[in-house]
């Protein structure tokens, strides 16, 4: 796996410890990138990256997890449950 950007894992802990940041994500995540030095290249991967995409980064898969949670966006892709039955 390469080596996670700069700032993301601290960011990612930082969010763990603070949950009262979380919203920041969705509302001014330029302020927590500035905060912890997130490189330029990467922001947009993080404001709108797929589980793949901040994997490829080097972000350890528990933290993509709980970055894409708090973004509100999904942590695999979606398929209907009536798929499973409709299967049976």
């Amino acid at each position: 796996m390469p080596t996670p950007p700069r700032g993301v894992h601290e960011l990612i802990a930082h969010l763990i410890e603070t949950p009262t940041d979380r919203g920041l994500i969705r509302t001014s995540p330029d302020v927590l990138f500035d905060r912890f030095d997130v490189p330029a290249d990467v922001r947009e991967t993080l404001r709108g990256g797929g589980r793949d995409d901040l994997h490829r980064l080097g972000i350890h898969p528990n933290l993509v997890i709980k970055w894409l949670i708090w973004s509100g966006r999904p942590t695999m892709p979606f398929f209907p449950i009536d798929y499973y039955f409709a299967r049976r």
